[in-house]
């Protein structure tokens, strides 16, 4: 297998400082994580189709129309979002149960 490069270790490092903060600058950086990381995506993908559908704050104006259009942009914002798109607070939520993880694969373990 090639060897992952300085630059894109540290893009992942970036990535990854998101959910784990500044710990992470020092892990080394394995093809494991990569595929870990895929893994976060697929657990937060569900999350994120959810919070589509969550109404997004009261404006105090006509409750009816309101929530009308509250159902029409939660559907219009799941059409659109691409499925590769995902909430940061739903891959936060995906990225704390597997940190351990992480840090077992930053050991080079």
């Amino acid at each position: 297998m090639e060897p992952i490069g300085p630059e894109e270790q540290q893009e992942m490092r970036d990535v990854l400082q998101r959910f784990y903060g500044s710990e992470v600058q020092g892990w080394t950086i394995t093809y494991e994580m990569y595929e870990m990381l895929g893994e976060l995506m697929q657990k937060s993908g569900g999350c994120t189709r959810v919070m589509h559908f969550v109404p997004r704050p009261w404006d105090f104006s006509n409750p009816i129309k309101w929530a009308q259009k509250q159902v029409r942009q939660a559907i219009t914002r799941y059409l659109k979002t691409p499925e590769g798109q995902h909430y940061i607070s739903c891959m936060r939520a995906a990225a704390i149960g597997m940190k351990s993880r992480f840090v077992v694969a930053a050991s080079g373990a």
